[in-house]
């Protein structure tokens, strides 16, 4: 899992973040929270994959056609306008400490000192000189703030899409300009057909909970899928 520490302004005075792409970003697909979907969706095609393993389903931004592809990296930077949260976090994560006066666990940040993008030398450093909290490392804490709570709030959302039969299997074949042909299955989308013809009490549950607009921001992001695929014609030489 790496080597996992508590984040100090002692320990790690020097240590700084590297803003590039590393290997962990070149995958297919990576999990998104309900909270990012209204900025995801003019960048990425948002799906759900439906773990073989216990079935859950998770939301996902798609990146590419086959594992390990991720069609949004160009010269060792990222070329869309968002990233999504579980990559914009780095090396940073949520870890637990004690419990608070309430008893309920205390958070922290924790930082994984095995990450490649961990560095003395490059990139935007966590601390200031006199210790205090650098603008990056405050952004990132109410960023890993956000990651927390979607854990909690996005199966609630997809919750909702099951319990309004909203989720539907998507299967996807495009043909590139060299005629290789490519199957996108496994994946699952949100019915826009049934969204649009939701009973009133139906609509109004859905934006009582909260789950109404990144339902439709899910439902929007389809047309990326058009640039997924000039994406992947780029890569193909003639």
């Amino acid at each position: 899992m790496g080597n996992i520490q508590k984040l100090n302004n002692v320990e790690h005075a020097q240590l700084k973040i590297k803003q590039s792409p590393c290997d962990a970003d070149h995958v297919m697909f990576i999990p998104v929270y309900t909270s990012e979907m209204r900025a995801l969706q003019s960048n990425f095609p948002l799906l759900i994959y439906k773990s073989p393993g216990d079935g859950s389903f998770t939301p996902i931004a798609l990146f590419g056609f086959e594992q390990g592809e991720n069609l949004f990296i160009d010269e060792d930077r990222w070329s869309s306008q968002y990233i999504p949260m579980l990559i914009q976090r780095g090396p940073l994560m949520i870890a637990t400490e004690g419990e608070t006066v309430s008893g309920e666990p205390s958070r922290v940040i924790a930082i994984d000192m095995e990450h490649p993008n961990v560095s003395d030398t490059d990139g935007a450093p966590l601390f200031l000189e006199f210790g205090g909290n650098s603008p990056y490392l405050e952004r990132l804490a109410t960023m890993l703030e956000g990651i927390h709570q979607g854990h909690t709030l996005t199966p609630l959302f997809i919750d909702s899409l099951n319990q309004h039969k909203l989720i539907t299997p998507i299967s996807l074949k495009i043909t590139l300009k060299n005629g290789q042909e490519h199957a996108l299955e496994g994946f699952y989308g949100i019915d826009d057909e049934k969204l649009q013809t939701l009973s009133e009490d139906a609509i109004a549950d859905l934006h009582r909970r909260g789950h109404l607009l990144p339902a439709y921001m899910m439902v929007a992001s389809q047309s990326q899928l058009k640039r997924l695929i000039e994406l992947k014609n780029a890569t193909i030489t003639d």
